[in-house]
C-alpha cells in the first residue's frame, strides 16, 4: 500500500480498512501462539524445537528441487582457457 493510496477517493476507504485490520489480525495470531505456547511443558517445548530443526533441511531440499536450477557438474570437452606456445617468442 502506497501513501497516497490514503488520500485517492475511490482507493482511501479500502486502504484505511486494511490499515486497521492487518495489524488487528496480526495481533490475535499472535495472542492465539502465545497462549499456546504457555501450556506446553518445557519437554513439548524441546520436541517442538527438535521438530523445526529436522524439517528446516527438508523444506530447503523441497525448494532448491521446484526451482529446477540443475546441480553444478563437471565441465566435459575442451578447456576454454587460451593456450601459450612453449617455444621462446622472440626467437622468430
Amino acid at each position: 500500500m502506497r501513501f497516497g493510496d490514503l488520500f485517492d477517493p475511490e482507493k482511501g476507504p479500502e486502504s484505511l480498512v486494511k490499515l486497521a485490520l492487518v495489524p488487528l489480525i496480526i495481533f490475535i495470531v499472535f495472542q492465539v501462539v502465545v497462549c499456546l505456547l504457555t501450556q506446553l511443558t518445557p519437554g513439548d517445548e524441546l520436541m517442538a524445537f527438535v521438530c523445526l530443526i529436522a524439517v528446516s533441511p527438508v523444506a530447503y531440499w523441497i525448494r532448491e528441487r521446484r526451482r529446477g536450477r540443475p546441480r553444478r557438474e563437471a565441465r566435459r570437452g575442451a578447456e576454454r582457457t587460451p593456450v601459450l606456445p612453449h617455444g621462446d617468442v622472440g626467437d622468430r
